[in-house]
């Protein structure tokens, strides 16, 4: 169905914008970069949660 191909291909472009988009915010632990300081923060749990 072209109409399918349509919708794939429109999330191929959804999921390309999302992947080059700038990450500045960067886990100084593992080097895993974040777009949002709100991401970074929750990422963060896990280096610090480990142990608990």
């Amino acid at each position: 169905c072209a109409r399918k191909g349509s919708m794939q291909s429109s999330s191929l472009v959804v999921q390309q914008q999302l992947y080059t988009r700038e990450q500045p915010y960067k886990c100084l632990e593992c080097g895993k970069s974040f777009s949002h300081t709100s991401n970074l923060f929750i990422h963060h749990h896990v280096h610090t949660c480990r142990g608990a």
